[in-house]
């Protein structure tokens, strides 16, 4: 059995909700735990494991997007689904950007109840091993936008333009979106979800094949928002689309900064060595040593190839790394800077604040939102 953790204020709604003929053995789900409100559900989480969160919006004390905020954060639950009003539905669509995997309109009937559970059930039981899921739960529209089917083909190209870092490849993620906005028109929470998921895939993809990303930027920082200004129209989209594809575009201008595209073989493997241990000693000697190269000639070559020379190519990429020390750790400006191989904390402090127009102290307290590299 999956257990339930439901979350809502209203004492009625919980008693119907629990008295639907959907749990149990029908099912195979079950209600385990019920909270008043975000922080007695955190407090639930915290203490019980749980499968599924069906959690209303709108709650005193935390409300239901600062939960899905603090579940996503630490891990507490695989799989949340937003329960919410139509006259919530921007905040419903927030919850989809935000991380949730569905949304249901109160108050849920046992239909609508057994298809949510259709929908879910493939996703936790993939979790646990028992078959592998597709990347968008089959049959999740209704009526004729369930002829839409998952952009499996759109995602491949955009996934194999992004390896050859390739610029259309933010292209076609915008036409993409687009595409699914306009056939989805029925069902836009739908068309939000096939939207998250097709993102996901993309940075996750991405983030397998270049896994020295990871020593850059956490990738929690492709799935993070606070929050984004739709205005008063549901039916525009242009603020969720344009959302997605700056951080696509982000991610695409990084790997091409930090992954420079040259035949040069021997250029490619230093560049990818350098961005795997970017806290080494990395000198220009060091480095042609054991590639077994002439110091000249890997300097003027380097600066051939990737349009950039060795030295400045070496500082961007540990600049880069501190960053994320500072962003990531406790540790202090002199043990940055001593980890990454400085030892003047002076010139590392000089180096920083040329790069990012701030000094290292005052990057410690800077948030993922403003982030560049």
């Amino acid at each position: 059995m999956y257990k339930v953790l439901i979350v809502d204020d209203r004492e009625l709604f919980l008693m119907e909700l629990k008295r639907l003929k959907v749990w149990g053995e029908i099912s195979g789900f079950v209600i385990k735990d019920q909270a008043a409100n975000g922080k007695e559900a955190l407090d639930l989480l915290n203490q019980n494991p749980y499968d599924l969160v069906l959690t209303d919006i709108r709650m005193p004390v935390i409300d239901g997007l600062q939960l899905l905020r603090e579940i996503k954060k630490n891990n507490l639950c695989p799989c949340i689904v937003i329960l919410s009003e139509y006259s919530e539905f921007s905040y419903a669509r927030q919850g989809i950007i935000l991380g949730a995997f569905d949304y249901l309109v109160k108050p849920p009937t046992e239909e609508s109840m057994f298809k949510l559970f259709k929908r879910v059930r493939p996703f936790l039981d993939s979790l646990k091993g028992n078959e592998l899921s597709l990347p968008f739960p089959p049959g999740h529209t209704e009526g004729k936008s369930s002829e839409w089917a998952y952009p499996l083909v759109e995602e491949k190209q955009i996934i194999n333009l992004f390896l050859k870092k390739d610029d259309s490849a933010v292209k076609l993620f915008r036409i993409t979106l687009e595409n699914l906005y306009t056939v989805l028109t029925d069902n836009i929470i739908a068309a939000d979800i096939i939207v998250k998921k097709l993102y996901h895939n993309i940075i996750t993809s991405v983030y397998d094949k270049f896994a020295w990303l990871g020593n850059f930027i956490d990738i929690h920082f492709f799935e993070s928002v606070d929050s984004i200004n739709e205005g008063r129209n549901e039916e525009k989209h242009d603020a969720f689309i344009d959302f997605y594809c700056r951080k696509i575009a982000f991610l695409l201008n990084l790997l091409q900064r930090f992954q420079p595209d040259t035949t040069d073989d021997s250029i490619r493997n230093i560049c990818e060595y350098i961005l795997n241990n970017s806290e080494e000693d990395l000198k220009l000697k060091v480095i042609a040593e054991k590639f077994y190269l002439n110091n000249t000639y890997l300097s003027n070559t380097f600066a051939a190839k990737t349009h950039i020379h060795f030295n400045n190519y070496v500082t961007m990429v540990k600049m880069a790394r501190a960053k994320y020390l500072f962003l990531n750790t406790e540790l202090k400006t002199y043990e940055v800077a001593y980890r990454i191989g400085y030892r003047d904390i002076n010139y590392f402090s000089k180096l920083f604040k040329k790069k990012y127009g701030k000094s290292p102290g005052e990057y410690q307290s800077t948030a993922y939102d403003n982030y560049q590299i």
